[in-house]
């Protein structure tokens, strides 16, 4: 059965340096028959930008937000992905305020378990990946993030970032880039 990937990619530019790397890594996915999935978080509709802190999630006993929108819809479905890909430009140590957005409202996929004092969640068979570019070199903080997302997930994490990309042109002419994404994709289905 092929694995299923959904890339939510936070780049508020549609044909961005992120753009152009993501579709990379999902042409190395596809190669090896995988279902990907590309979601431009910077342009969905949200009702509320990010969490409101409303608790209406950790009330109900299904995971998912209660908000109703469209950000809402592509969190109900993250558990049914194999590989959940988060892509976004290096915007002053960490991600964009989009993509930050989103993974705030993912909150609504875990539950307090007050007798082990834990959080429960069914994403626990989720390989969690990192695609970012940017203009310099420190990636550490936004790795950090991510890997520390998934650990707190109890999953494997693999992330591919590509510094000094000053130029769209060069980089969508760079056949040493497209190759390390397109096995990035081709890598996430193994890990």
């Amino acid at each position: 059965m092929a694995k299923k990937i959904l890339i939510l990619s936070g780049s508020p530019r549609k044909e961005g340096n992120t753009k152009t790397v993501v579709n990379w890594v999902s042409e190395g996915a596809k190669d090896l028959g995988a279902l990907v999935e590309i979601i431009d978080v910077a342009g969905l509709d949200f009702q509320s930008f990010g969490c409101r802190a409303c608790m209406g999630c950790q009330s109900s006993d299904k995971f998912e937000c209660i908000v109703e929108d469209e950000v809402s819809k592509i969190l109900v479905d993250i558990p049914s992905y194999d590989i959940l890909i988060f892509a976004t430009p290096l915007y002053f140590f960490g991600p964009t305020a989009q993509l930050k957005a989103f993974t705030d409202r993912m909150y609504s996929l875990f539950k307090y378990n007050e007798q082990t004092k834990s959080f429960d969640h069914n994403l626990e068979h989720i390989t969690l990946g990192l695609v970012s570019t940017g203009g310099g070199s420190d990636f550490s903080s936004l790795n950090q993030l991510f890997n520390i997302f998934a650990k707190f997930m109890g999953n494997n994490y693999e992330s591919l970032l590509i510094p000094f990309i000053h130029s769209s042109e060069k980089l969508k002419n760079s056949e040493s880039i497209r190759q390390k994404a397109i096995i990035f994709g081709q890598k996430l289905l193994s890990a």
